[in-house]
């Protein structure tokens, strides 16, 4: 527990109480691969006992060491992942720093040592997605930190740099087209509440019937997982029922994946019997069988952002207030969409 005095701990308070130099409880702090295990913990221990809080400029000029920046994903099969880590990589690149790939495959066991090992000393800041913003270890790892660091489309009420995406206005834009040429059974299968891109789809969705004054079909909300495996599922569970949608929104690209198994496996001609809607722009929505129609956003520059805000951290904003970065996103028609069929 941290002692309650007026007076900050120092570096020497906790080398006296620690019984090691200071260069140890130096090197505790920025290289800690360097010290004994045992000692580690006992000086990691004094540290909190004490409150001790290291200066924050001293400690990016000595990290700058690693010249390595972490990258943290949920689901390497992701090609937004590859386009966004292309991006932040070539900018990081050109001031002396290389990117390091993790995959922790959503799992948050994974996720979490991921967080633990590289922030100590392994790297000097960290860009990463989060695979539950609600979970509280989650939270907990991400408040105590020790690394500059920036998530990628992830909210949580931290102080922690941020690129998000506008999701809602996307969704709404889609969602408000379908009605415009005569759809009403829309489907939308999306990511869970849990992250921001799962409540930001479906509140723009709610928000385009709401707008038109029409009752939302929210039975048609499917809200859950990021998997290819949840995609199929759902769109063949919808287009097998009695009373089956005029027209699918696949709220991500692993999403579109399954859907589009879906739809092969049952024969769906696209844009005959079902249109179709999905996210962002990849080699897959520019090729079948002719364009999709997406929600598109610069994936390069969400990557490109986040490399510029942890620089900027790593640099002389080091103390500056979290910043949030909204990047928007826009409707672009393909062939996938026609007017609602009669019945």
């Amino acid at each position: 527990m941290a002692r309650k005095t007026g007076k900050a701990a120092t570096i020497s308070d906790v080398a006296m109480k620690s019984g090691v130099s200071v260069g140890t409880v130096s090197r505790t702090l920025n290289a800690p691969d360097t010290v004994r295990p045992a000692t580690l913990r006992r000086v990691r221990a004094i540290i909190d006992e004490l409150g001790f809080q290291p200066d924050a400029r001293a400690q990016n000029m000595r990290r700058r060491r690693t010249a390595t920046v972490g990258f943290i994903v949920d689901d390497i099969s992701n090609p937004l992942h590859a386009i966004t880590f292309k991006a932040a990589e070539a900018e990081l690149r050109e001031h002396g720093y290389w990117l390091h790939l993790v995959n922790t495959e959503g799992k948050a066991r994974q996720e979490a040592d991921a967080i633990e090992r590289l922030q100590h000393g392994r790297v000097d800041g960290l860009i990463m997605t989060i695979n539950n913003e609600k979970d509280v270890q989650c939270r907990d790892r991400l408040a105590a930190l020790r690394v500059p660091s920036v998530l990628l489309d992830r909210e949580i009420e931290l102080a922690i740099d941020a690129v998000l995406t506008d999701h809602a206005p996307g969704l709404f834009q889609a969602t408000d087209y379908l009605l415009e040429i005569g759809h009403r059974r829309i489907a939308l299968i999306t990511a869970g509440p849990e992250i921001r891109p799962g409540r930001e789809r479906v509140k723009g969705f709610v928000e385009a019937f709401g707008r038109r004054k029409l009752a939302c079909p929210h039975e048609l909300i499917r809200s859950q997982r990021l998997s290819p495996d949840f995609g199929f599922h759902e769109a063949s569970s919808l287009m097998q029922g009695p009373d089956r949608p005029t027209a699918i929104i696949a709220g991500g690209n692993r999403i579109l994946v399954g859907v589009l198994k879906a739809i092969q496996q049952q024969r769906i001609v696209i844009p005959d019997e079902l249109s179709l809607v999905t996210c962002d722009s990849t080699d897959l929505t520019r090729l079948y069988p002719g364009p999709l129609t997406v929600v598109d956003r610069d994936i390069e520059d969400i990557g490109r952002t986040a490399a510029q805000l942890l620089l900027e951290r790593l640099g002389d904003r080091h103390n500056a207030p979290a910043r949030r970065i909204l990047v928007s996103t826009r409707l672009i028609l393909g062939g996938s969409c026609a007017p609602s069929p009669p019945g």
